[in-house]
């Protein structure tokens, strides 16, 4: 489309009959006519106009997104943090354990850690972690037997840090609906105990997802210093159940469930 722009611009005529036509003007300076092509209204360019997007006036993000969806109803900084890198393994086809981030630097947290000690004491410390403490749900460990960058891994979540991973314990389950329940933990090697246990509750995002009862299993890796430096998870429901479980709201009243 072009646009006619200059005033004295000369329009054109239908040609007249020979003995009819005008005597001829004097010469006059030409008038300079400048056209300017118009591409899909956009004036002065030659490039394909493509609209500006219009930005949203909501504040809220796209409904499709479960990331997003996340985000927007999760209180707190931790509990965005935790739910969006859950959102993320539950749109990544094939994707196995994520690192959980940014949950703070790693840091010294506990007393004196408790050096030298066999791995059937530090099976005993486990078992009333477990049984009594309740941590996988509460977070109420004995610290002092953890190294500070102990590795904490599961089919969904990978970190690195026992601050860190205190932080998103603490994000995570409802205490007063949790249970878990320990089936058995022994030592099994001058470095190694392994616990049999089962887990059940409801986290504590504003929907209220229910995660139901499943059986776990964990290897704990000790150092040379007698300290765990691995927590090494297995579940017998698989990781895509366990998220979707995540992203399901309740509705109702909270309830123990076993």
């Amino acid at each position: 489309m072009c646009t006619r722009v200059a005033a004295n611009c000369p329009r054109p005529q239908a040609a007249l009959p020979q003995g009819n036509r005008p005597p001829a003007a004097r010469p006059q300076a030409r008038a300079r006519c400048v056209i300017r092509a118009q591409v899909g209204g956009q004036p002065g360019t030659s490039a394909p106009y493509v609209p500006p997007q219009v930005q949203p006036s909501s504040p809220f993000v796209e409904p499709h997104s479960r990331r997003g969806v996340l985000i927007g109803l999760s209180g707190g900084a931790a509990a965005i943090t935790v739910a969006s890198q859950l959102a993320d393994l539950a749109v990544t086809p094939g994707a196995q354990a994520l690192p959980l981030g940014p949950l703070g630097p790693v840091k010294r947290v506990g007393g004196e850690k408790r050096t030298g000690l066999t791995s059937d004491e530090v099976a005993e410390v486990l078992r009333r972690d477990l049984a009594v403490g309740q941590y996988f749900v509460t977070g109420d460990l004995t610290r002092e037997v953890f190294a500070d960058d102990c590795r904490f891994v599961d089919p969904t979540n990978d970190v690195t840090g026992l601050s860190k991973y205190l932080t998103a314990l603490g994000v995570l389950f409802d205490p007063a609906f949790s249970k878990v329940e320990l089936i058995s933990i022994s030592a099994t090697g001058p470095r190694r105990v392994e616990a049999d246990w089962r887990l059940g509750g409801y986290l504590v995002f504003p929907w209220n997802p229910r995660v139901e009862p499943f059986v776990g299993h964990t290897v704990y890796t000790l150092g040379d210093d007698g300290l765990i430096k691995e927590q090494l998870q297995t579940w017998d429901k698989p990781a895509a159940t366990a998220l979707q479980e995540s992203f399901t709201p309740t509705f109702g009243p909270k309830k123990q469930l076993f």
